[in-house]
């Protein structure tokens, strides 16, 4: 079964720059780790200060071993201590798996 990931961020206008770029940065090492098709979906007609960064999986198992490997690597470490040092201007809301009840 294929699944979403998608966790949502709320930043002040300034720290959205930073997340968006810290996000095209994020992409490689992702993919490398087993995400497809990373995106940073905003709100066109919303909030300008939420994002939302979404990554597919072929599986809750995929999912599953791509959070265990993304939180051993260095990466999870900078950028926990990142978003810590940005706060309250870069808050991660959390993170909600989802999959399609259309696609069985």
């Amino acid at each position: 079964m294929a699944i979403t990931a998608v966790t949502t961020w709320e930043c002040t206008p300034a720290a959205m720059e930073l997340l968006v770029a810290a996000s095209n940065a994020a992409i490689e090492l992702h993919e490398s780790l087993g995400a497809k098709n990373a995106r940073l979906l905003r709100d066109s007609h919303g909030s300008p200060t939420v994002a939302h960064y979404a990554i597919d999986f072929d599986s809750h198992e995929a999912y599953g071993a791509f959070t265990d490997a993304v939180m051993a690597h260095e990466w999870w470490t900078q950028m926990t201590a990142a978003v810590a040092e940005a706060y309250p201007d870069v808050q991660m809301k959390g993170t909600t798996v989802f999959y399609d009840a259309l696609q069985g």
